[in-house]
């Protein structure tokens, strides 16, 4: 039996999974490395502003260390961005830390609105 498999493509690049699935609200990193392998997914979306860098204060601080780039898109995300400019200052950011030129836009003027939760 020939099955044929229906690829997303996005910018020339082909995926086989449509699931985008985030890195947030993970109880550990492991559980997130654990989550990602299950589900199939081969984009990772990547909050900049939620992000310790210091690592002082946030287990998930090096993304790096717990998502391998060779195996998925990262995809940085704006959340936490109020407006326009926020978001193209956190777009740059995500460029200078080295991550892929693919961005997936979040503006919410009202925090209110983020839900689950702000």
């Amino acid at each position: 039996m020939n099955v044929s498999v229906d690829l997303l493509e996005i910018g020339g690049r082909q995926f086989r999974s449509r699931l985008l699935l985030g890195t947030g609200k993970f109880g550990s990193p492991e559980l997130m490395r654990e989550a990602l392998v299950a589900s199939g997914t081969e984009i990772v979306t990547v909050a900049l502003r939620r992000a310790d860098v210091t690592g002082g204060n946030d287990p998930f601080a090096n993304i790096l260390d717990f998502v391998d780039p060779d195996s998925y898109l990262l995809l940085a995300n704006t959340s936490g961005a109020m407006n326009a400019d926020e978001a193209v200052r956190l777009a740059k950011l995500a460029e200078a830390a080295g991550l892929p030129k693919w961005i997936k836009l979040e503006i919410h003027p009202d925090p209110t609105y983020l839900l689950p939760d702000p």
